[in-house]
């Protein structure tokens, strides 16, 4: 160690020897705060303090230095431990005897309420005191450690009472000079520098560490793009998202986007560029990967764009496997296509049930069924003097009339046909009565359209006349059509039969023709209650086919 040069006797007889005393100890105070600062402030503090403790006692000549910290103790409130200390030869340390650790603020029996000292360091006060002037419980704690002096800094942290650096003076009772306090004070500064900065690193830590457990947890791949060199982190996470070997990519952009479908890869770059042109700080972008052929893995990419004065700098952001989700997203897609599709034909009760078995109708297969045909007669006539809206607001207004009878009895809306259309009963599935709904169907939709034509008299307006056709048989029905565009069919020679009935109405002006099959089918099923309505109207030829077939008919308001 360096000797000092001898003081200048002319310079003592100035300022007088307790002066330079004075000084050199400060100055050796000093040289302790720096050469401890060069060491606390590079590592972990905690392995410094103890001789940073021993140099400031040296320093001030004091016989024990002491550093307490402030924290929650077993019950939730503040206490005290001394956590490190320094003694002289003779003197027991502190921080191994268990009374000085969880030691209480107050200075009474409740631990709300802080003691003297303690208020005086929390307002970051220091605080000295001589054995001669002191009493009590003070006093006690003085003899037992021999002190005659004593003196304590505070260690605010964030501007919080953290602890103190305490002195004890165990040869002389002293004072502390402005000058050497200050320099106390900057030790106790220094030890608030370095817990400071080991809270941001530990809040740093937790940050990332909570940040690395997310991303984990949500199954993100992190990665950072220098945008002028090209360069990208690519995160071990995201590696495994893509299922490749750490560390396989060598971390240039246009290697992670030639990953990515072709298309996909084109559109992503395209995305970027337009982004940077516009300044827009954030993407959301999805693209396809193909891990290995007839493989197809959906990815996303979201994130942030920083730009500097010349455009794009850094793009960070994070990739996620989607898969499962565009999956899931196509089924609700589809299931709602088929729902859609399936509300075309059947009642909303029945779409349900066909949904709960998947939405999809049964292969193609043979059915007994009842088939009704129905149209306006008269509706080309008076349509071609009306508006082209009036004319669709005119026939959507009788179709929905019709389609709500037919979605009542438990019927099928087969197709739309121009100012007609063809229900079938009986059809997803088979029912009981599905014969005499038909017949019960047709007497409804006729009785729906005398009472619309009477509003229409009352105001002035031509009627129009329905006429039904039905007919029951076999059919061969289910879906036809490609995944597109998918349609439920009901064909066969049952079908026709009841289109050339329909077709009879007019010839007959009869507003509901049944054909003998109904009536027989309508009448096993629920009796004579059923056809009641239906009288007997002879055999009939019908266009397009040999023979004859018996009719019945039922009479209806016009």
């Amino acid at each position: 160690m360096k000797t000092r040069p001898p003081v200048d006797q002319d310079l003592l007889a100035v300022i007088g020897p307790d002066a330079i005393i004075e000084a050199k100890r400060r100055l050796a105070m000093l040289d302790a705060i720096a050469y401890a600062a060069t060491r606390m402030m590079a590592g972990d503090w905690r392995d410094h303090v103890q001789d940073f403790l021993k140099r400031l006692g040296h320093a001030t000549q004091m016989s024990r230095v002491t550093m307490f910290e402030v924290h929650p103790g077993p019950d939730g409130h503040r206490v005290q431990s001394c956590r490190h200390d320094w003694a002289d030869k003779g003197l027991s340390p502190l921080s191994s005897d268990p009374r000085y650790s969880n030691m209480p603020l107050s200075d009474d029996d409740d631990p709300e309420h802080l003691g003297e000292w303690a208020e005086k360091r929390e307002r970051g006060e220091i605080v000295q005191a001589k054995f001669s002037e002191t009493t009590g419980y003070t006093r006690q704690v003085f003899i037992e450690h021999h002190t005659l002096s004593f003196i304590s800094v505070p260690i605010m942290v964030g501007r919080k009472w953290w602890g103190f650096l305490g002195f004890d003076d165990c040869k002389e009772e002293r004072g502390w000079s402005s000058e050497e306090i200050h320099v106390l004070r900057t030790a106790a500064a220094l030890i608030a520098g370095a817990v400071e900065r080991e809270q941001a690193d530990e809040k740093i830590r937790l940050s990332e560490e909570r940040y690395a457990l997310a991303a984990r947890g949500a199954h993100d791949g992190l990665f950072d793009w220098d945008v002028k060199s090209g360069s990208i982190f690519l995160s071990p996470r995201l590696h495994e998202v893509l299922g490749l070997a750490p560390a396989s990519l060598s971390g240039n952009i246009d290697e992670l986007i030639r990953l990515f479908v072709k298309a996909d890869g084109d559109f992503l770059r395209a995305t970027f560029r337009h982004k940077f042109e516009r300044r827009e700080e954030t993407f959301d972008i999805e693209c396809r990967y193909e891990p290995k052929p007839d493989a197809t893995q959906w990815i996303v990419m979201r994130g942030l764009i920083v730009y500097g004065a010349e455009g794009p700098r850094r793009v960070v952001g994070a990739l996620r496997d989607i898969t499962r989700q565009m999956e899931v997203q196509k089924r609700l897609s589809d299931a709602e296509r088929k729902r859609a599709n399936l509300a075309r034909y059947f009642s909303p009760n029945m779409v349900d049930g066909l949904m709960q078995t998947g939405g999809r109708l049964d292969e193609a297969r043979t059915q007994r069924v009842a088939v009704l045909f129905a149209d306006i007669w008269g509706y080309t006539t008076i349509s071609a003097a009306m508006p082209p809206m009036q004319v669709m607001a005119l026939l959507r207004e009788l179709l929905r009339m019709f389609e709500k009878a037919i979605f009542a009895h438990g019927g099928t809306l087969d197709k739309f046909l121009g100012d007609g259309l063809m229900a079938t009963f009986g059809t997803p599935k088979a029912g009981p009565r599905d014969a005499a709904n038909a017949l019960a169907c047709a007497a409804a939709m006729a009785e729906a359209i005398a009472r619309w034509n009477a509003k229409r008299r009352a105001n002035g307006l031509q009627p129009m006349h329905l006429g039904i056709g039905l007919h029951h048989g076999d059919v061969v029905l289910g879906d036809i059509g490609s995944e597109r565009r998918m349609e439920f069919a009901v064909i066969g020679d049952t079908v026709n039969v009841a289109s050339r009935i329909q077709e009879m109405t007019r010839a007959l002006n009869i507003a509901v023709l049944a054909s003998d099959a109904v009536i027989r089918a309508a009448r096993q099923e629920a009796g004579e209650d059923a056809v009641r309505e239906y009288g007997d109207s002879g055999e009939h030829e019908l266009r397009g086919r040999t023979g004859k077939i018996r009719l019945w008919s039922r009479a209806a308001e016009r």
